[in-house]
């Protein structure tokens, strides 16, 4: 189950750094399915140490959630990807930090409730180069935790060991996103 589930993690990590703006104006839905459902993964994953059924369960039910979410709370779509959002890259961040101890859990949590906090509070001054970022950045860790699920014998894809190439990585493909992304919100559609 861990290859399959750092394949999903993969995928929706990729889908979420490279269109993340795009997907809130066109598919608003989905956008939020992904950010739920890759919360649920980054949860099930802090909480097991794999991404196995657990991880996948919870997954889906952040995503029938925030998806549901964006119909039902239509007047506040953009403070709740903001939260929402926050708290992903909150995840990303602890887990791209290797927060696994009871000291770092109880940082994880500060964090996560600290960037969620300050996702909702920016998202309305800096709506663009907020999702951008987070996505990008929410989606390299994604991209760089499954692979090292895919790959676990490869070290520079495992983020709980630390290290600077890990890191490194991450850093770069949350670059590329956020290029990408701003790129491609300048060019006609």
């Amino acid at each position: 189950m861990t290859a399959a589930g750092g394949i999903l993690m993969i995928l929706t990590g990729l889908a979420i750094m490279t269109f993340g703006l795009f997907l809130f104006y066109a598919w608003l839905p989905l956008l939020y399915a992904l950010v739920g459902f890759d919360i649920g993964l980054l949860l099930g994953r802090s909480l097991t140490g794999d991404v196995g059924t657990l991880a996948i369960v919870l997954g889906i039910v952040g995503a029938v959630i925030l998806g549901s979410a964006s119909y039902f709370l239509e007047p506040y779509r953009r403070i709740l990807l903001g939260v929402s959002a926050g708290v992903l890259v909150g995840l990303s961040l602890a887990a791209a930090f290797n927060l696994d101890t009871l000291l770092g859990a109880v940082m994880a949590r500060v964090l996560i409730l600290a960037c969620g906090i300050l996702g909702g509070i920016l998202v309305p001054t800096f709506f663009n180069a907020f999702v951008i970022g987070a996505s990008a950045f929410s989606g390299a860790v994604l991209v760089v935790a499954g692979a090292h699920h895919v790959l676990p014998d490869i070290g520079a894809f495992d983020v709980r060991a630390g290290g600077p190439l890990p890191a490194a990585l991450v850093v770069g493909l949350a670059l590329l996103g956020v290029a990408w992304q701003s790129k491609n919100i300048k060019s006609p559609i």
